[in-house]
């Protein structure tokens, strides 16, 4: 394989492994989220962290999937 070929495939396997990072994250942060709704606390500031953490690494998850898209074109 020449060097081109095989750099394409090392950055492809570091956007497949930045996903499943990301997700990984995503679920950490829905976990506590949940913990936080459940014990029914007033820490409406945490909560809001919380919301903003997990919204942003939707947009992250997202703009992944469109890089992962277009390096398979």
């Amino acid at each position: 394989m020449n060097k081109k070929a095989m750099e394409g495939l090392k950055q492809e396997e570091e956007i497949k492994n930045e996903i499943y990072d990301t997700k990984k994250s995503i679920r950490h942060l829905e976990i506590e989220l949940d913990y936080e709704d459940s014990r029914r606390g007033n820490n409406y500031k945490y909560i809001k962290s919380l919301e903003t953490q997990i919204d942003e690494q939707y947009i992250k998850l997202d703009s992944l999937y469109e890089i992962n898209k277009v390096s398979e074109s």
